[in-house]
């Protein structure tokens, strides 16, 4: 598959300040890419760099293999994005989804393309004569959601879409995400807190954290305070006493984090390996994005672990939530990322 888009060396930020570090990040055409991330860990404005709202500081943002500018004709109308709070003009909703298609010249067949557009988010084509006052929350995020899909772009971002809404509006704009994919080849990539509704629909999670891309999950990371002991090692102490050795001295500013993939998960009470050994119960498997693998949540005293287990082998150990396990990983496993 092509790349849509693709990010080299970018670096971006606000007065004085750098939010975010990418020095590559490429999105296939057709794909379903998730971010994940705390509050403040740059999702939306890579949201907005990727939707050439804004223009990064430094580096380039390439579309279908060719620099891109902020509001070129190269990529006007192909490439659109859905902000967390819909903005929707003082209009009706009629006026609100068909705005998108009178701004590219089209004039024919409107009422039938805004019928279309609203159906797909799963409101009726009564909905067209309604004032924007009289929407409430989720019924604004689908009419925004549906202004976009009248376009049908190549690629369409999504901010937090299914914030503040409820159940069936989330499933609603599941089921557009996936016909837009579907139908009409579009890419998108959506930002989301709700893990498991990102999971539900996304082939690749991306995860964010203080601005930089994390190659693994966001269960993860560690924060301070460290610990140093008496034979000059440093670690991270969980409530229930139990130690992470860390690789290097931290900072007090710094955090850590561990990959999915460099964790192994065993039976309770093993004692060979590396030098990580953590006691945890199981706390849920769910589906991975990589085809073979599953995700496994381990609870060890305070901390959630996410583990990349292979299917084959979740089979054979019999795993279930609720059991106890023991997690091993080695020191030159914990990566510093921050501070």
């Amino acid at each position: 598959m092509t790349d849509i888009l693709e990010l080299r060396q970018v670096s971006h930020g606000y007065n004085g300040s750098t939010v975010l570090q990418v020095p590559h990040l490429a999105v296939q055409q057709g794909a379903i890419v998730g971010l994940a991330g705390p509050n403040g860990s740059g999702k939306t404005t890579l949201l907005r760099l990727m939707s050439f709202l804004e223009k990064c500081r430094a580096g380039e943002i390439c579309f279908r293999g060719q620099p891109a500018e902020p509001f070129s004709d190269r990529v006007r109308f192909r490439v659109s994005f859905l902000t967390q709070e819909p903005y929707l003009l003082k209009r009706s909703v009629f006026d609100n989804v068909a705005y998108g298609l009178k701004l590219r010249g089209e004039k024919n067949g409107l009422a039938k393309k805004v019928s279309a557009a609203l159906d797909l988010v799963g409101l009726h084509q009564s909905f067209a004569g309604r004032p924007w006052f009289a929407l409430s929350g989720g019924e604004a995020q689908r009419v925004a959601l549906a202004a976009r899909l009248a376009l049908q772009p190549e690629c369409l971002l999504l901010d937090e879409p299914t914030a503040g809404v409820d159940m069936s509006s989330a499933e609603k704009i599941r089921q557009a995400i996936f016909m837009a994919q579907r139908e009409w080849g579009t890419t998108l990539v959506v930002s989301s807190h709700n893990r498991t509704w990102l999971h539900s629909i996304c082939d690749r999670l991306i995860f964010l954290y203080n601005g930089t891309i994390l190659p693994g999950g966001l269960e993860n990371v560690l924060f301070g305070p460290w610990e140093a002991l008496p034979d000059g090692r440093n670690a991270k102490r969980l409530a229930d006493g139990q130690l992470i050795l860390l690789p290097v001295p931290p900072r007090a500013s710094a955090s850590f984090f561990i990959r999915p993939e460099d964790i192994i998960i065993r039976a309770a009470g093993m004692t060979d390996g590396p030098e990580n050994r953590l006691t945890g119960v199981i706390n849920g498997i769910f589906l991975a994005t990589l085809p073979g693998q599953v995700r496994v949540e381990v609870l060890c005293a305070d901390h959630l672990f996410e583990v990349a287990v292979a299917e084959e082998l979740l089979r054979q150990s019999g795993w279930l939530p609720g059991q106890r396990v023991t997690l091993q990983f080695s020191v030159n496993a914990v990566t510093a990322i921050a501070g």
